[in-house]
C-alpha cells in the first residue's frame, strides 16, 4: 500500500528529482524502481536505469505510469491525479515543465477553493447585517 507521504512526494519532489538527474547527465529510462526513498518518506531522488538516453517525453511517460500504478495502490484515488497520469502516458502532457505545472495547479486548487468558500461566507454575512 502506497501512503500519504509516497504520495505527497510524488507530486510535490519527484519531478524536481527527474529535472535534477537529467541536468546530471542521467539520462536513462526511468521506472518504479527509479524513484529511491529515504527510510522515513521524507526524500526521494531518482536514479535512471539503463544506457540508453530516455527522452523528456519518454520519461514524462514512464512518469505517468509510476503514478497511476501509486494512485492504485494508495488507499484513496485522486481522480485529478488518475487524469495527469493519463494524460503524460498518452502523451498530453509531454515535458517536465508542463507535467510540474499541473501537479502544482492540483497543490495549489485545494488551497483556493476553501478560501474562496470564506470570503464568499464573509461577504455575506457582510451584505446581511448591511441592510
Amino acid at each position: 500500500m502506497v501512503n500519504t507521504r509516497v504520495m505527497a512526494l510524488l507530486q510535490q519532489r519527484a519531478v524536481a528529482a527527474i529535472t535534477e538527474a537529467r541536468e546530471r547527465g542521467e539520462t536513462g529510462a526511468i521506472d518504479a524502481r527509479s524513484f529511491v526513498f529515504d527510510d522515513d518518506f521524507r526524500t526521494l531522488d531518482i536514479y535512471p536505469t539503463g544506457t540508453t538516453p530516455a527522452t523528456e517525453r519518454e520519461v514524462v511517460a514512464a512518469y505517468g505510469e509510476a503514478l497511476l500504478d501509486a494512485v492504485i495502490a494508495s488507499p484513496n484515488h485522486p481522480k485529478r491525479l488518475i487524469q495527469i497520469a493519463h494524460q503524460c502516458i498518452s502523451g498530453e502532457i509531454s515535458d517536465l515543465a508542463l507535467l510540474d505545472l499541473r501537479l502544482e495547479r492540483r497543490l495549489s486548487d485545494t488551497i483556493y477553493l476553501p478560501l474562496i468558500a470564506i470570503i464568499l461566507t464573509l461577504l455575506f454575512i457582510l451584505y446581511t447585517f448591511s441592510h
